[in-house]
């Protein structure tokens, strides 16, 4: 019975240890961004905010039904305007959406048409919640 709880134990203390060291398998690949555009470093105009910048053509979508994928998510905000990019972030491990995505239109106006309409409308079965995207903090590189 000691030597379980001893066992219990060391696993409780190694486990986020060896978690920090797992690497994601080799075998998955994710495309997040068009090649074009990821080659190209090109980026909307930003207007700042309080939170940090916002991004006035790029949407963030959260509540995305888990069947759909880029070009599902690219007709459901046609709509509104020409969709630049449209792109739904996948779990590095599984593969699995998770349930969010970005959505970039061309023009400002058709961002804030689509913001305004789609916020808390129903897709695919499911509530989304639609905001403009915040630009992400640059992280430091090991």
């Amino acid at each position: 019975m000691a030597s379980a709880l001893r066992l219990v134990a060391f696993l409780l203390i190694s486990a986020p240890v060896a978690w920090c060291f797992m690497a994601p398998s080799p075998l998955t690949r994710v495309t997040l961004r068009a090649p074009a555009i990821a080659k190209s470093g090109l980026r909307a105009p930003m207007m700042s905010g309080g939170g940090g910048d916002i991004d006035t053509k790029k949407l963030f979508i959260g509540g995305i039904p888990w069947a759909f994928d880029s070009e599902d998510l690219k007709e459901a905000f046609s709509e509104f305007g020409t969709v630049a990019e449209a792109n739904i972030v996948y779990d590095r491990e599984t593969g699995r959406s998770r349930g969010f995505g970005f959505v970039t239109f061309e023009e400002e106006d058709a961002a804030k048409k689509a913001c305004d309409e789609m916020n808390e409308a129903e897709v695919g079965g499911r509530t989304v919640n639609v905001n403009f995207a915040k630009a992400r903090p640059q992280r430091e590189r090991f």
